[in-house]
């Protein structure tokens, strides 16, 4: 991989489909930039034949042993040999310089697959501004140094320079060396061998800090035991480090661990001045002697240096200084020990894995990385140094239909408890449960119920519940605590994980009585899944397909049974649905109240579906797919209770029927008033036939006016006027002049009685008034008609008759007062009102 500018120009070799073995001729076109060099040497040791490269620019063409190719330029190179991987080496040289204060790149790989026959180095040559350094970032993989003699397991492999051509290092990716900074000038280079590709970096390339020494390189120690050491070597190892010169190694521990500094080989340096070769830290104190057998330690992070004295070769050591240091970091805390025993866990096991290197785990005193003390098993435990972030625990719980009593009633799904001496609580626990055949499983929530959690919706709390076919089966979904749905039957073995995320720092608590969980085995079901849900308030309920928003298995279905409060009905809105194309059967949607057989809707994939469907109760709620042909079948469902409109109705009729009573029973009231006021009236009235028009009431002060209407009738009652005179004149002859018009011969003004003027009282006067006190007598052919017309033309005015006369209006007629009875006796006339019949 090389720079942006190194690959803006590897990228311009054509190289793809671009080399072509034509008679042991491979011809290769360039187009070069200006900031990259290509240099193709000739490695022949002489048991190969010579190969010769070709440069073909325009016209001209010069062929050499090698070739060093620079841009701008288009050429075209030609390899006349038969072997070029064993021939020919390539190296890729590119420039980074580095200002007080930024570089102008960094060292980035790409390499196009045309090279890949290749032996071949990519090379950086870095400059930094004096008095500065610059740094290599190895962080995104770490480098580990080895011997010059060793090979990378990736076979690419990296070699750090500083000034002067002193090779600080040979490094293989997948280590703790985090950083290098060099003084002043050196170079980074990755080789690669033919046939294998480039599989290193990116590195960042940055200004470092002031330093003194030819080199300094930070080494962050893993966590752990003995058996995870750090070589470090001095440079131009196994030859001798310059004279009088300085290399620093910084240090970091992890937490709790100290740190152990071992020479493992060694040559020393003949001194001419005063001073020895050593490794100091700060301070200029010494730790460890080049001939100290024993090592040294440190506590906490420290920077190394190894200094050289001035030096001059002998016999006794011609090669000068050399150094193999070995840095080990070891926990600091004593081991805990924890006893386990599962002999009576019914079925539990328990699972820890080590998440961080500095934790160390053992089982029966043998280091590991993971333990599992199954089920009715025995197992010694030992943790040093491990925090409860080290250590991820989990438990499983295997309930099968070997109780008895699981058959017949529920049982409870509740959280182990497991030995306090653990460093880390139960993250999570899983329950396998394995219904008899021809069975089914529930899984039953009946406290404060579960809700669906969706991509988008996650649970607000940290414990999930995720639910799955057991085996590697369909997953279900994620649920959280707190929601409508009360149990979810399973038609196959199914397995429940209650579980915290990473980020809490407690573990699975115990259940609580309104958040426990619990199965009960029942009988077998047609359908893979029954939900059960009780909703209430206005939050909405989703319902979503098995794995949402994946889609269904092919032939599987699963039903919800939704029990919505009385007066309340459910309005469903297909928020997400998703048809697919079928081979065999259809899909299906269908919806149902509970008390009815008959289905109020029922959709295939070949017809449209309704976005909204209001249900007035509580219903069954089904989808079933078929064999998929292309595509997928998935439906998210919103759920909202409102208030039901048939019971609006009868609250509303209820209302008015309420209404109606009140206002009966006030009229009643109002009627019994009126009559009764009526009755005590009438007890002190007297009726007075007055032949002049005018009437008085005993008793009463004050004369009638023109206004008053005492002598009005308010009906006539057919049967009860002047029968007894009809009945008589039809007897008579029948020459008698019905039709003659008789004038009056009374007075034609009303008069005052005269005790009006000047009663006397006691005194008795005769009647004198006029002795014919009925109309005129009719025919006896008129006896026929019917009694209410002969009764209407007996009271019509005076000089008109029954025949052509204009009839006077209903609402013109004058109402009747009391009437004689029909053995003349007078009666009162009731009125015919609500009050009365």
């Amino acid at each position: 991989m090389v720079s942006s500018a190194l690959r803006r120009a590897v990228g311009m070799l054509l190289l793809t489909a671009a080399i072509l073995n034509v008679s042991g001729v491979w011809i290769i076109p360039f187009s070069l930039d200006g900031g990259t060099s290509y240099n193709f040497s000739n490695s022949n040791d002489g048991r190969q034949p010579e190969c010769l490269v070709c440069v073909k620019e325009g016209r001209k063409q010069t062929c050499q042993a090698s070739v060093l190719l620079q841009g701008p330029a288009s050429v075209i190179v030609d390899f006349h040999c038969s072997k070029l991987q064993d021939v020919i080496h390539l190296e890729v040289r590119r420039n980074i310089e580095c200002t007080k204060q930024s570089c102008n790149g960094n060292i980035t790989m790409e390499e196009p697959s045309g090279l890949l026959g290749f032996n071949r180095t990519y090379v950086w040559t870095l400059m930094a501004a004096a008095p500065k350094a610059f740094l290599i970032d190895f962080t995104g993989t770490g480098l580990r140094q080895i011997h010059p003699s060793q090979a990378c397991p990736d076979k690419n492999t990296y070699t750090l320079q500083a000034v002067g051509r002193v090779a600080i290092g040979r490094y293989c990716k997948d280590g703790p060396i985090s950083q290098a900074q060099v003084l002043n000038q050196g170079s980074f280079a990755v080789h690669v061998p033919a046939g294998e590709p480039l599989r290193a970096g990116p590195f960042h390339v940055s200004v470092g800090e002031e330093i003194k020494s030819l080199a300094k390189i930070k080494v962050v120690l893993p966590k752990g035991t003995s058996s995870s050491p750090v070589d470090l070597l001095s440079p131009n190892y196994p030859q001798s480090f310059p004279a009088d010169d300085l290399v620093q190694w910084e240090i970091q521990l992890p937490g709790r661990h100290s740190a152990a500094v071992q020479v493992v080989n060694h040559t020393e340096p003949a001194c001419r001045k005063k001073g020895t070769a050593g490794v100091y830290v700060e301070g200029g104190r010494a730790i460890l002697g080049l001939s100290d057998p024993r090592p040294a330690r440190e506590k906490h992070n420290f920077t190394m240096t190894l200094k050289n004295c001035e030096t001059g070769r002998t016999r006794r050591s011609p090669r000068g200084l050399s150094l193999h240091l070995r840095v080990t970091a070891t926990p600091t805390g004593k081991p805990v020990l924890c006893s386990v025993n599962l002999t009576t866990g019914q079925g539990l096991s328990l699972n820890l894995k080590k998440l961080r290197p500095e934790c160390l785990m053992t089982m029966n005193s043998v280091a590991t990385g993971t333990i599992l003390v199954p089920s009715y098993g025995v197992a010694q435990l030992s943790f040093q140094d491990c925090s409860p972030a080290d250590v991820w625990v989990t438990a499983n719980r295997v309930i099968g239909p070997s109780l008895e009593a699981h058959f017949r009633e529920p049982f409870p799904l509740d959280v182990p408890s497991l030995p306090p001496c653990l460093p880390a609580p139960l993250r999570s626990v899983t329950w396998s449960l394995v219904h008899p055949a021809r069975g089914s499983t529930e899984v039953l929530s009946p406290g404060d119920g579960l809700k669906r959690s969706l991509p988008g919706r996650p649970c607000n709390g940290s414990l999930t519940l995720a639910v799955a076919e057991d085996g590697g089966g369909t997953p279900l979904g994620t649920f959280c605590p707190g929601g409508p749905i009360q149990s979810v039957q399973f038609r196959s073995n199914v397995s429940v994980t209650a579980s915290v995320d990473r980020a809490s720092r407690r573990g699975v608590q115990p259940s609580t009585r309104q958040s426990r969980l619990g199965a009960h085995f029942k009988e077998e079901i047609t359908e893979d899944y029954i939900f059960t849900l009780a909703p209430k308030g206005s939050e909405p309920t989703l319902l979503a397909s098995p794995g949402w928003p994946k889609g269904m298995q092919s032939y599987s279905s699963i039903s919800w049974i939704v029990r919505v409060p009385a007066k309340q009905e459910a309005h469903l809105v297909f928020v997400n649905l998703s048809q697919p194309k079928c081979s065999n059967r259809h899909t299906s949607i269908r919806i149902r109240l509970l008390d009815s057989a008959e289905e109020m809707y029922s959709r295939r994939e070949d017809e449209e579906a309704e976005e909204q469907v209001d249900v007035p109760g509580s219903f069954y709620l089904n989808i079933s797919n078929c064999m998929m042909e292309s595509g997928k079948f998935s439906m998210l469902t919103k759920m909202t209770l409102g208030k039901s409109r048939n019971f609006l109705l009868t609250v509303i009729a209820s209302v008015v029927s309420v209404l109606l009573v009140i206002a009966a029973v006030v009229l009643a009231v109002v009627c019994v008033v009126i009559r009764k006021k009526k009755k005590e009236l009438s007890r002190n009235q007297v009726s007075v036939y007055n032949p002049a028009g005018a009437i008085f009431r005993p008793g009463v002060s004050n004369l009638p006016g023109e206004d008053d209407e005492y002598h009005v009738y308010a009906s006539i009652e057919d049967t009860m006027v002047y029968t007894h005179l009809l009945k008589k004149e039809l007897s008579m002859e029948g020459d008698a002049d019905v039709d003659t018009y008789r004038p009056f011969t009374g007075p034609t003004e009303p008069q005052r009685p005269p005790s009006a003027i000047n009663p006397a009282v006691d005194t008795y006067r005769p009647f004198m008034g006029t002795p014919h006190i009925g109309p005129p007598v009719p025919r006896a052919n008129r006896a026929s008609r019917d009694l209410s017309t002969a009764q209407d033309d007996l009271h019509a005015p005076d000089g008109q008759s029954d025949l052509g006369a204009p009839e006077e209006p209903a609402s013109e007629r004058p109402a009747l007062g009391n009437r004689i009875g029909a053995r003349g006796a007078v009666t009162e006339e009731r009125d015919r009102s609500p009050c009365f019949p």
